[in-house]
């Protein structure tokens, strides 16, 4: 090989004559020349590198010298896109979040992704590809419809694909069946119940319990990871010798359905009743004082009642474990629901209803002698569209907090416009009537936490009337703990895009409720929480058309 230092180099290219014209010379005759450009403005970097490499080539030709100037600098090479540069370490925690939390420790509902959520990051590079085959948790949650216009093909290399990637991970896993008949779904099954021992959220819908009912003996000793189960027990007959959860040791969470009136207890499959701690019941009132009786030891209630059915028969359930009760009673008047129970142990109690049983509950406060210890109260009428409005005082539900003295912890929810009959100048016709007897220390001294929802263009005069005597040092001097937080008309935390938020209209407001939200607003800046759409001047366009449609309206474009 010649060396670019002998005498007589080898010629390594020819370039020929290159001519530059400027646009105005086109008068003149072009020159011989194989290589003719134009000068343009837009081509003076391309003519500056031509020059540089030109010049480098002649004198590789001419001289064989400063070959090394061509060489190319490694760190000047074109680096990795900055995505490919992520840590796999981080893309995968990142990756992790494209899955919902799957809490197993409370009856916050499980979401199961779509697949086609999860194979998004995978489509962008190949070390993003690799990196999300490699992180487990986004393999683990899978949902399957056995109907039949569904490929069972694709869902059994679906559930083979998940299975492999979710390695030893919890399993989240959601299946719903609408017939009982499940012979082509035979190879989803067997992988299913391979990977048994994983199971950690599981729910069956319709017929398909018969997935474990026909293979009690395989799952019954593999359930050590299974901590919740939901259980639509509607459509299912289930039969006594069916056993396969009750050896479950790690089971502590429960949601059952049997909203169908003619079903009674011993369709339940047969559960470690005793070890539960936390169970989500929808079905009759009679059954939810039966699942009450079957776990002494449940510290966690939450019950949707359907159909109005007596309760007569029933003997009086004294529960001395249950700290959180959650209760939702549609159209049916639960007074005697309430009339039925004794619970010591409760520190939380939640109402959501048509009307409001204020007898029946406080009854029942008195009767469990918690009057001292109840420290979290919510309370939410839903609206009545083409019904008769159940019209009401908020004295009625005063007498009621009246009897809550140690609450620290209280959320009022009624849009109804109509239902209140207070009258006077300090009564609005609305949920806020009741903030003109919470002003002072004779109720509820102890109050912390405030929330309060009421129609959408609510009056907030008493609201901000009741919060400046429980925030303002003179309030608190006598004898009211100072407010912490307060919630006004507060959906919650919204997750969707800024650009669905809109600013509430000024013009809606009256001049004295301007200026309670003026205080508000002060009082927020001083260190009070405040949070709410009337005083943070924006709501999610988004979050307003869900709540009407939540209320069966319909949204006019």
């Amino acid at each position: 090989m010649d060396s670019f230092s002998s005498s007589d180099p080898r010629p390594l290219a020819h370039i020929p004559p290159i001519a530059i014209f400027d646009p105005l010379e086109f008068g003149q005759s072009l020159p011989a020349s194989q290589y003719t450009l134009i000068r343009t403005d837009d081509l003076k970097i391309m003519y500056k590198e031509i020059s540089r490499v030109q010049a480098y080539l002649h004198n590789l030709i001419d001289h064989g010298v400063a070959a090394q100037s061509l060489v190319v600098d490694d760190s000047k090479q074109r680096q990795p896109a900055a995505i490919e540069r992520i840590p796999s370490e981080i893309l995968s925690m990142i990756f992790e979040h494209l899955v919902p939390p799957q809490n197993c420790n409370d009856l916050t509902p499980i979401q199961i992704p779509e697949l086609t959520d999860v194979l998004l990051p995978a489509q962008i590079c190949r070390s993003w590809r690799e990196t999300a085959i490699a992180t487990p948790s986004l393999w683990s949650s899978l949902q399957f419809e056995f109907v039949p216009v569904n490929s069972v093909e694709r869902m059994a290399d679906k559930a083979n694909t998940c299975l492999a990637r979710a390695k030893s991970n919890p399993l989240s896993i959601h299946i719903s069946c609408p017939e009982e008949d499940l012979t082509q779904y035979r190879p989803i099954i067997a992988a299913l119940l391979a990977h048994s021992h994983q199971w950690s959220n599981l729910s069956l819908a319709g017929e398909a319990y018969v997935l474990v009912r026909d293979t009690t003996r395989p799952v019954r000793s593999r359930l050590s990871m299974l901590r919740r189960l939901a259980i639509d027990c509607s459509l299912s007959s289930w039969s006594d010798s069916f056993d396969a959860f009750q050896a479950a040791p790690n089971l502590r969470i429960v949601e059952l359905i049997n909203d169908y009136a003619s079903h009674d207890l011993d369709r339940f499959p047969l559960l470690p009743w005793r070890q539960l701690q936390q169970i989500a019941f929808t079905g009759r009132a009679g059954d939810s004082l039966e699942l009450l009786r079957l776990s002494p030891n449940l510290q966690v209630f939450k019950v949707i009642m359907v159909f109005s059915m007596s309760l007569v028969g029933h003997n009086h359930l004294h529960h001395a474990s249950l700290r959180k009760l959650d209760v939702e009673a549609g159209h049916r008047d639960s007074s005697d629901w309430f009339g039925e129970l004794t619970m010591p142990a409760l520190v939380s109690l939640s109402y959501v209803g048509k009307t409001f049983p204020g007898d029946g509950i406080t009854s029942f406060v008195k009767r469990s002698e918690i009057t001292g210890s109840l420290h979290t109260f919510s309370l939410k009428l839903t609206p009545s569209r083409h019904e008769v409005v159940s019209c009401m005082a908020s004295t009625d539900i005063l007498k009621c907090l009246v009897c809550m003295p140690n609450l620290t912890q209280l959320s009022l929810h009624d849009q109804q416009e109509d239902r209140y009959t207070d009258n006077g100048h300090f009564h609005a016709g609305n949920i806020t009537s009741i903030c003109a007897s919470l002003k002072t220390s004779s109720v509820l001294p102890k109050l912390k936490r405030f929330a309060i929802t009421g129609p959408p263009r609510m009056s907030c005069v008493l609201v901000a009337d009741m919060v400046m005597g429980r925030w303002r040092d003179d309030g608190v001097a006598k004898g009211c703990a100072r407010l912490e937080s307060v919630e006004v008309n507060y959906p919650g935390p919204c997750t969707h895009a800024k650009s669905s938020l809109g600013r509430t209209p000024s013009y809606s407001r009256s001049t004295a409720c301007a200026r309670a939200l003026a205080i508000l607003s002060r009082y927020r800046n001083d260190g009070l929480r405040v949070v709410g759409p009337p005083v943070d001047e924006y709501e999610c366009i988004e979050c307003i058309e869900k709540q009407i449609m939540e209320c069966g309206f319909e949204i006019v474009p």
